[in-house]
């Protein structure tokens, strides 16, 4: 009986002794995911794909990609992942007058999409507030689903086959999270690149708005990165470590890097507050306003709060689980970490930013939906990944009436 009692007592002495081995071993961001995930939703959320593994195996490339502009040594550099009789191929060219040049971006899909493009001057943050148009359009969380992306914005006009904007004055809205898990991350970013400046042009508008996924991506947390991306990241960088080598190829240097750069994460369009993730009460109770909410987060990407603790008490409230990028509560419970937001919190929501409708997405529903009367529109739903199924569906706002409209152009009005 002695010998039971001090052999679990080793036992218990031993794990122990392992606590501060495993924290010290694990990558830091599965932590973090981990304070962010978990909790009864609408879903349940797909495991991450690594996990916070920074394992040395090699990863192959398995599709188009590109094109990655970046400034190497004083010099633009445009590379490509293209297909060859032996695979895939990394091909790197010398750009020598960038914003005179027309890149072509080759979509990884059965129809072998293609589109191109230019590069802008400057990358200029843009506003945090705008009045409302005619017409508008919104979707969140395609996350590299370029295929029902596409569809929708060709059944809606917003785009025709030869990708020229054909939307006019209305605004696109891009609520977050069109990076991760999906294989054509690269492509669908362009095409946003592409249709903003298309817009801008004929008075319209482009509205990228960052996600978790996107803030994420930046901080080098690849649990949710395709294969792809960590093989190319890898082979260019020379660096077996996942991680670090994303953490290169997600730099500065990169041309879509900079523009992400200067996007916002909430913004006001006439009586309408775009956000990925939701309002919480501790934002409200904050009173911090939309220009210092925005230029927080910005500031926030090149530190990396994602990875240690945050000194600055706004940036650990934005990047936090009650924060505009993570917050759930106006969408579902989250488990046991909080209720569902209360009709009086919204109401507070609205008073706040002086609005009548919240639009979120980050949280996948069943279907689009008006919650707290119409005060909060659900926007993100797992979406076909075929084009012109009828299955897709997204956000119309038309003469300020909330419609789904699917990828066939087919509209239904929002109860």
């Amino acid at each position: 009986m002695a010998f039971k009692y001090k052999k679990r007592t080793l036992l218990i002495l031993g794990i122990i002794l392992l606590i501060p081995i495993l924290f010290i071993l694990v990558p830091k961001h599965t932590f973090t995911k981990k304070l962010h995930s978990g909790g009864s939703t609408a879903f349940n959320f797909e495991p991450p794909k690594f996990d916070g593994n920074t394992s040395t195996k090699a990863k192959k490339l398995t599709g188009a990609d590109g094109p990655y502009i970046i400034q190497k040594k004083g010099k633009t550099v445009a590379i490509d992942v293209i297909p060859t009789s032996e695979g895939f191929q990394v091909l790197e060219k010398k750009i020598e007058n960038k914003l005179a040049h027309e890149f072509t971006c080759y979509v990884d899909n059965f129809d072998k999409d293609q589109f191109t493009f230019q590069l802008r001057p400057s990358y200029e943050i843009p506003p945090y507030e705008y009045p409302e148009p005619q017409k508008l359009l919104a979707l969140s969380d395609f996350e590299g689903n370029f295929d029902a992306f596409y569809s929708l914005l060709i059944a809606n006009c917003v785009m025709d086959t030869a990708y020229n904007w054909t939307y006019g004055e209305g605004h696109l809205v891009i609520a977050g999270d069109m990076m991760d898990r999906g294989v054509n991350v690269t492509q669908c970013l362009w095409l946003i690149y592409k249709l903003e400046q298309a817009a801008e042009k004929v008075g319209g508008r482009v509205h990228f708005i960052l996600g978790n996924h996107e803030v994420m991506n930046l901080h080098g947390i690849i649990d949710y990165v395709d294969p792809k991306y960590l093989a190319l990241a890898m082979e260019l960088s020379d660096d077996k470590n996942p991680r670090t080598a994303y953490l290169s190829l997600m730099s500065q240097n990169q041309e879509l890097v900079k523009w992400m750069y200067s996007k916002n994460i909430m913004e006001k369009i006439g009586d309408m507050l775009f956000v990925h993730g939701g309002i919480s009460s501790k934002l409200v109770q904050s009173k911090l306003k939309l220009k210092r909410i925005n230029r927080t987060a910005r500031r926030m990407l090149s530190t990396n709060n994602a990875l240690s603790p945050a000194e600055d008490k706004d940036a650990r409230l934005i990047n936090g689980r009650m924060g505009p990028l993570w917050y759930r509560g106006m969408a579902v419970k989250h488990g046991k970490r909080y209720e569902k937001a209360t009709p009086e919190e919204v109401e507070k929501v609205l008073k706040r930013f002086k609005v009548n409708h919240v639009v979120i997405g980050h949280t996948p529903m069943r279907q689009m939906k008006t919650d707290y009367n119409g005060s909060v529109v659900t926007i993100n739903l797992l979406q076909p990944k075929a084009k012109f199924t009828g299955k897709a569906k997204t956000l119309l706002v038309e003469d300020g009436v909330f419609y789904s409209v699917n990828d066939l152009g087919i509209k239904e009005i929002l109860d």
